[in-house]
């Protein structure tokens, strides 16, 4: 009788470790990316300026409209998020913060396996007075193809009015 359980809980176990490796190896466990650029007239110190200050999101940027906390590593902040007619806040932990360079905040739904998702804006200074922004994220999690289609093309624009409202904001003369 014990021999036949133990058989029953290898059994078990094995049936599970197939599952997970089928699921890492399907369709449902993909990896999406979304970048968009902009060339901004402006030195990279201003536009750090301007993107580091989350309290001032509110006054200029229609995609993240709002944003609160520290930008400090693994601190959570709080975003607000504008997707077509539908606001989602939500609470990312910071990753990164090099000023003048880098920032990048790591959110998840519940745990990373059903949706996590890496926002980063790179800052590459192209001479004194020009920066390029990267703003990217990578999407991981079963959610991740079922939600693709219907949500990138939002986020597409998001990003893409951001990185515009970001551009006027820096190349004001002042703010």
């Amino acid at each position: 009788m014990k021999s036949m359980r133990t058989r029953l809980i290898l059994l078990l176990i094995a049936l599970l470790a197939l599952a997970g490796f089928a699921f890492w190896r399907s369709p449902y466990h993909q990896v999406r990316s979304l970048f968009t650029i902009v060339t901004i007239d402006a030195p990279a110190n201003r536009v750090w300026d301007v993107l580091s200050d989350l309290d001032g999101y509110k006054s200029w940027n229609p995609f993240l409209t709002s944003a609160t906390g520290s930008l400090s590593p693994e601190h959570k902040i709080t975003v607000a998020a504008k997707l077509g007619t539908h606001t989602i806040t939500f609470h990312p932990r910071i990753v990164t913060v090099e000023p003048g360079k880098r920032l990048a905040w790591r959110g998840t739904l519940l745990v990373p396996e059903i949706l996590s998702g890496e926002h980063q804006f790179e800052l590459e200074p192209l001479d004194q007075s020009h920066t390029r922004l990267i703003q990217s994220e990578h999407f991981r999690g079963v959610l991740v193809s079922l939600l693709w289609e219907r949500v990138s093309p939002e986020l597409s624009r998001g990003f893409n009015a951001m990185n515009q409202a970001l551009k006027r904001r820096c190349e004001q003369t002042t703010f």
